[in-house]
């Protein structure tokens, strides 16, 4: 990457403290932990209904639900919140109330305007419902597992513009039994158009349970109470050393006191986020989480060409100078602007404002890279191939070839539909080889409508691939997905699909053989039950497409979490053995959306050329608003030391609409790799391209996914600059 300096008139740092002041940005928290009856005044209820024993908000008897809520103040309208309350000795039916509201709201619910997070009627299950226009029950969104083995719970929502996340814990918080995040409208039958003012409480009344320590907070929007006196430069960086407690932000590009923009360190969410602001509103443009410890960390905005850089120092193991940007997003209508900063607790020191250089990528690359939805990605021999289901008629599943995960064209259809072959909704292609034979492994749809899982051979990477046993289906159960993994000692596994508990992974080993596979008895496992907010959404409970890599004698696996269409991201999961227990890894997911690319996931593992850089290859949405026909996109990934120790931590740079280094290929220009590059290597180019008919992508050096004579031209013009 060559750098050119724009700014010479700051040769040292700018030191801030001396033209910024600290502003407070308050919460507003009210408790309850009905010590007395008196506290009830300030709730909405059916006095015949609720009554305070022992320090408990209890139920008195008689038949359905009790209902109780709480009038947000009007001054906190429309801001984010937290509603928290501990669930004791429940037995059934219970939880929290949030509001919602839609035009034409009538004065007066049936029950309740709005979403109901409760646990089912046995007590094991959590759920998430909502009510219709009249305010009576309408039924449930999404219902979890019979995974709560206690009657003491705490149950928390967020609420986040027109997002709730509901999650229930043990009363301690140290095991989390559910979460889900649902968005407004995502289900049809959803009327509501924001969250409303009101929260509140619900209880079977045969429940034997009651509550306790019921809290709100709500979140104002933090603007800044002074900003520097004048304008930072246009390329900057804003660093300092914060102890956080609540949330820290750092104002910049701002034109005045209620525009601008603002990095984000939110220590009850544990998010880093990037926002702009518009007439002192607050618009998410693009979040990670990660661990925010309570002691002396680094934090830092960038802006450099219109690209901001959000930095905090979660890991102190990896060097801060060095480590991936928590948030790289660019910033088309950014303006040079004042800085500041605002702390709801904790504490900010050692501020600085800088000049910064110019950075210019001189060979990159832009997501998306090529299109088409559940990329599989094989390399061979040199050569990336890409497989994708094609378009129409018989023609099934395509190939596309690459000589850098960068620049593709489509070669040629691998897999097509035979006559005696009665499958349908043919999906998801992945091809592994080993010792002479590749094998295509796919998923479609049997006679009855049924999803199966299906396995096709070839003597090459571009097909065709054919069924040496006839179409039959590795098992007779619903399942899709099919990704190979090889272990160290030979044996081989499948991952797979299968349904019943939401969409869950599962794996199995089985034997290869020339020319198909099977089974090994006794080796199917489940993997991974979707049970958290980032793999629970309005569409249902999804975890799929489980991939593994092993790395330093641990099995990592990446799988997609959530629906496609609505939260979508890509996870991980980690195991001392490849047929598990797996652990998911805390701060999932590791990708995730933000407003300028939506539904990221499905991704696999590949390595750059030269096998110096690991790369994540994953799909998106086609724009923000269309979900087909969907893209292929490819970003870094990389292990990190864990500071806690245990297994190193999957990193991620993504997912990026910026400009980046294309994938590392140090033989690019030196083919017979003996360190530098010369005519022998133009010569070898040449003697490749008259000499031999299959595409090989270690000789295209100009990238045009052919090769002839033009790659030793670019090979010369690289050595002669």
């Amino acid at each position: 990457m060559k750098k050119l300096c724009l700014a010479f008139l700051l040769a040292s740092v700018l030191l801030c403290l001396l033209s910024l002041s600290t502003f407070a940005a308050e919460r507003y928290v009210t408790r309850y932990t009905f010590d007395t009856a008196a506290e009830l005044d300030d709730f909405s209820l059916n006095d015949a209904q609720w009554t305070v024993e022992d320090g408990k908000l209890c139920t008195t008897s008689g038949s359905g639900s009790a209902i109780l809520t709480y009038d947000i103040p009007a001054a906190y309208a429309g801001m984010d919140f937290d509603v928290d309350v501990d669930f004791i000795g429940h037995t059934s039916t219970g939880g929290i109330l949030i509001g919602g509201e839609f035009d034409g709201m009538p004065a007066q619910p049936t029950t309740f305007f709005g979403y109901d997070c409760f646990t089912g009627s046995d007590g094991s299950k959590a759920a998430l419902g909502l009510y219709n226009q009249n305010g009576a029950w309408n039924g449930n969104i999404v219902v979890g597992q019979s995974d709560i083995n206690t009657v003491d719970l705490h149950l928390t929502v967020a609420v986040r513009g027109n997002t709730l996340t509901y999650r229930v814990f043990t009363l301690d918080g140290s095991t989390q039994y559910f979460g889900t995040s649902y968005t407004i409208g995502v289900v049809d039958r959803d009327i509501y158009t924001a969250m409303g003012g009101k929260v509140g409480l619900r209880k079977f009344f045969s429940d034997g349970g009651a509550f306790d320590n019921f809290t709100l907070t709500v979140y104002p929007d933090v603007l800044p109470g002074e900003l520097s006196k004048a304008d930072a430069p246009q390329d900057f960086s804003m660093r300092c050393s914060v102890v956080p407690e609540n949330r820290t932000v750092l104002f910049f590009g701002m034109q005045d006191t209620k525009n601008g923009f603002a990095a984000v360190l939110n220590q009850p969410y544990e998010t880093v986020g990037l926002y702009a602001i518009q007439n002192g509103t607050y618009a998410l443009l693009a979040e990670k989480k990660c661990p925010i410890p309570s002691e002396a960390r680094s934090f830092k905005v960038s802006v450099i060409g219109q690209i901001a850089y959000v930095y905090y120092q979660d890991n102190l193991l990896v060097d801060f100078e060095e480590d991936y940007p928590k948030i790289e997003f660019p910033l088309d209508d950014y303006a040079a602007g004042k800085t500041g900063y605002a702390v709801a607790g904790g504490t900010v020191s050692d501020l600085t404002v800088s000049a910064e250089e110019l950075s210019t990528v001189t060979d990159g690359y832009l997501n998306p890279v090529t299109v088409g939805a559940d990329p599989d990605v094989l390399f061979y021999e040199g050569t990336y191939y890409l497989y994708n289901r094609a378009t129409s008629g018989s023609s099934i599943f395509r190939a596309s070839i690459s000589p850098d995960l960068v620049h593709w064209t489509t070669k040629t259809i691998v897999f097509t539909k035979e006559e005696s072959y009665t499958a349908t909704g043919y999906m998801s292609p992945n091809v592994f080889y080993h010792d002479g034979v590749f094998y295509l492994f796919y998923a479609a749809k049997n006679p009855s409508g049924d999803s199966r899982l299906y396995c096709a051979t070839s003597d090459s990477p571009l097909g065709p691939f054919t069924h040496k046993r006839g179409q039959v289906p590795l098992h007779e159960v619903s399942e899709i997905g099919g990704h190979p993994f090889m272990d160290d000692d030979g044996r081989f596994y499948l991952t797979y699909c299968r349904f019943g508990k939401g969409n869950a992974i599962w794996i199995e080993e089985l034997t290869l053989e020339e020319d198909g596979v099977t089974p090994v008895d006794g080796t199917l496992r489940e993997l991974i039950v979707p049970k958290y907010e980032y793999e629970i959404n309005g569409f249902g409970r999804i975890s799929e497409g489980g991939v593994i890599k092993k790395h330093n004698g641990y099995y990592y696996m990446i799988y997609a979490s959530g629906h496609y269409k609505s939260d979508y991201g890509e996870s991980y999961a980690v195991a001392e053995n490849v047929l598990g227990p797996y652990t998911r890894y805390e701060y999932n997911d590791i990708l995730s959306a933000h407003s300028k690319m939506n539904g990221v996931g499905d991704s696999v593992f590949i390595s750059s050329p030269d096998g110096t850089e690991l790369f994540m290859v994953y799909h998106c949405h086609k724009d923000m608003q269309t979900v087909e026909s969907r893209n292929t996109c490819i970003d870094r990934i990389r292990f990190v030391q864990n500071p806690d120790g245990g297994p190193d931590l999957l990193q991620v740079l993504g997912p990026t609409v910026t400009e980046q280094e294309m994938p590392s290929n140090m033989y690019r220009y030196d083919l017979n790799r003996d360190g530098r590059t010369s005519l022998i290597d133009a010569l070898i180019c040449i003697k490749f391209a008259v000499n031999t008919k299959v595409y090989d992508g270690r000789y295209d050096i100009n990238g045009d996914c052919r090769n002839g004579v033009s790659d030793a031209v670019a090979l010369l013009d690289y050595m002669w600059a």
